[in-house]
């Protein structure tokens, strides 16, 4: 026997609470399913003194200041307390510890079988974010099974990491931040791979990213050139010749090769090291997703989170979903709207969605 809901929003994080702002707001019935234990602990999980680099003000979501001075830099333990604040405010329907294995055509809608039974719903948005696969490049096999290893996803603070010297493979801004925590109790080598272009994290005293909003840059769309820029992104903070003087590191060149105890760098230097913290980033995995709908890449075919080829299935949250903002708390309103005013357009026009929540 299963449940079914006019819409159900997989993913609890800011962008499917966000999702779910706008859906009671159109008074549309739905459920949120999330399969962690608590609301706002993906952000909890992270590493202990993760700062974020958006100012308070851009911390918000729709309906609900993000407390405190607006242009101070909120922690992940505050960023965690205010999601789970916001879900409590608009008493929005989070089912905890249900988590997702398959998502299926059902007639003329979808199937969801998760652990905790069979769901579904004329209507379907995916706000799990695309990048939930931790990337370590293939080199790391190389690495003797004594040199300790961990992606940033995983990492938790200094103590987390045995022996002396540590290199950070990656330099962005999570690389650059566990580099700077690392180094007071640890030798550390920063690898760097492709320059990133850099931006300060006040200018003329005030946070980029509202600099960014006045200007029009973050919400601009991206059409035509969005796999270029979701492959980069900007390093916010002191630049790395800055960190390195500051904090005592060296910045040395991409990482090329692993063997037993030794990292190799493009250069042709190497280092023998005690552990490797992998600032590699994400890539897009939707393995429960069982549709035709992906590139070859891994991410899904949309426009603007919304797919053509599986209509009333939706995407939200995702980076440069359609703008650089699309994957900042911020912004994900914008996004968020957009598809909740098609989701109600689509509605009206189908008999078989509009019978499902009489």
């Amino acid at each position: 026997m299963s449940e079914r809901f006019e819409v159900i929003v997989v993913g609890g994080g800011q962008s499917g609470l966000v999702a779910g702002y706008y859906l009671q707001r159109a008074g549309i019935p739905f459920v949120i399913l999330d399969a962690k234990d608590e609301v706002g602990q993906s952000w909890r999980e992270r590493w202990d003194s993760l700062e974020l680099f958006t100012i308070a003000a851009y911390c918000s979501l729709p309906g609900l200041r993000f407390p405190g001075n607006f242009n101070r830099f909120p922690d992940k333990d505050e960023m965690a307390d205010y999601v789970e604040a916001y879900q409590r405010r608009f008493a929005l329907p989070v089912r905890l510890r249900t988590k997702v294995s398959t998502l299926t055509r059902s007639g003329d809608g979808y199937r969801l079988e998760t652990n905790q039974g069979t769901y579904e719903a004329a209507q379907v948005i995916v706000a799990t974010g695309a990048y939930q696969n931790q990337y370590v490049p293939p080199i790391a096999a190389g690495l003797d099974p004594e040199v300790f290893q961990v992606h940033t996803g995983s990492y938790l603070n200094p103590g987390q990491i045995p022996g002396r010297r540590v290199v950070v493979v990656g330099a962005a801004n999570s690389g650059a931040q566990i580099a700077v925590d690392l180094s007071a109790s640890h030798d550390v080598l920063l690898s760097q791979g492709s320059p990133l272009p850099h931006g300060p994290r006040r200018f003329l005293g005030i946070g980029l990213h509202w600099w960014g909003d006045k200007l029009g840059i973050i919400a601009k769309p991206l059409i035509g050139e969005r796999d270029r820029i979701h492959k980069k992104t900007i390093l916010v903070g002191p630049s790395l010749k800055k960190l390195s003087k500051r904090h005592g590191f060296p910045l040395v060149g991409r990482t090329v090769a692993a063997d037993g105890r030794k990292i190799t760098f493009e250069d042709g230097t190497s280092a023998e090291v005690d552990a490797v913290v992998w600032a590699t980033g994400f890539r897009p995995r939707f393995p429960w997703i069982d549709l035709p709908i992906f590139r070859e890449d891994g991410l899904p075919e949309h426009f603007r989170g919304v797919v053509e080829q599986a209509p009333g299935l939706y995407f939200l949250g995702m980076q440069c979903q359609y703008s650089y903002g699309s994957g900042l708390i911020w912004w994900v309103k914008d996004d968020a709207q957009y598809l909740i005013d098609h989701l109600v357009s689509a509605r009206r026009a189908s008999p078989v969605a509009a019978s499902a929540s009489r």
